[in-house]
């Protein structure tokens, strides 16, 4: 009865389940979905000149970065948004893209603060721009590269250029521990 409505279900997205039995070894289900199911509505924006892919059920909020709403509450980045403080992240002090961004590097330029969400959680990312909206394709990173943390897999664009998709969860927990290597 289970594996019926299972397959009731996939066969509704228009997917297919087959199976594959051999007596003493096992059995392999395969379930195959179509690809307008792997589309996922991003946010892209530009930081340190990568794009990056943010899912859009993840942002709660975007607001312009000024140097005079930063400050530090016990030696973390922090933005007052609206009368909140909301802890903000550098993706490279997280990600060993690139060298670590000063606490004030770049402040001075127009930026702009991507609050995302999880859990009730919340953080917020500087990005130096905006791209807007985009159905984008996901593929997967292991099946080309390996599997990278804060990293839910990658994009072509259609201008041909790669982008990374955020994985908003990780994200959020790297972002934790980073903070509590720093406190410790």
């Amino acid at each position: 009865m289970g594996m019926d409505i299972v397959r009731a279900k996939i066969e509704d997205l228009n997917g297919t389940v087959e199976l594959d039995s051999t007596v003493g070894e096992g059995t392999t289900i395969s379930i195959k979905l179509p690809l307008t199911l792997a589309i996922l509505p991003s946010l892209l924006v530009v930081i340190e000149g990568d794009v990056i892919a943010m899912p859009v059920e993840s942002v709660s909020e975007i607001v312009p970065l000024r140097p005079d709403n930063m400050s530090s509450v016990h030696g973390m980045q922090t933005a007052d948004v609206r009368g909140r403080v909301v802890s903000v992240v550098h993706l490279a002090e997280l990600f060993s893209w690139s060298q670590p961004v000063g606490q004030d590097a770049g402040l001075a330029d127009e930026k702009s603060l991507v609050i995302i969400t999880c859990d009730g959680r919340e953080l917020g990312l500087i990005v130096d721009r905006l791209l807007g909206e985009q159905d984008i394709v996901i593929k997967s990173m292991a099946e080309n590269y390996r599997n990278v943390d804060g990293i839910a897999g990658a994009s072509i664009l259609g201008d041909g250029s790669v982008s990374l998709i955020l994985d908003v969860v990780a994200v959020l927990e790297m972002s934790t521990r980073a903070r509590r290597m720093k406190v410790a």
